[in-house]
């Protein structure tokens, strides 16, 4: 029995929220290996939800672009497969 762990994390779905309108051209072309959308509907006052599905090394990228952007992160969770 092999109870070998993988080397990498598997993809998941993160939803994040950030203060500030983020440029969907610029989301999509962060990490070419991650999906990633905005959440039109998701908007609220002056947030942005988005929705992007990347492994852990892709979310960390994805934060610490945003934070060297200036925008104020609101919240981040998985959501559940």
């Amino acid at each position: 029995m092999n109870n070998a762990k993988p080397l990498f994390d598997p993809a998941t779905h993160y939803q994040i929220q950030v203060r500030g309108q983020v440029d969907v051209d610029w989301l999509q072309s962060f990490d070419g290996s991650a999906e990633a959308i905005v959440d039109v509907a998701g908007q609220v006052d002056d947030a942005t939800v988005l929705h992007v599905i990347t492994d852990q090394a892709g979310i960390v990228g994805l934060l610490r672009n945003l934070h060297g952007l200036g925008m104020t992160i609101l919240q981040l969770q998985i959501i559940p497969e």
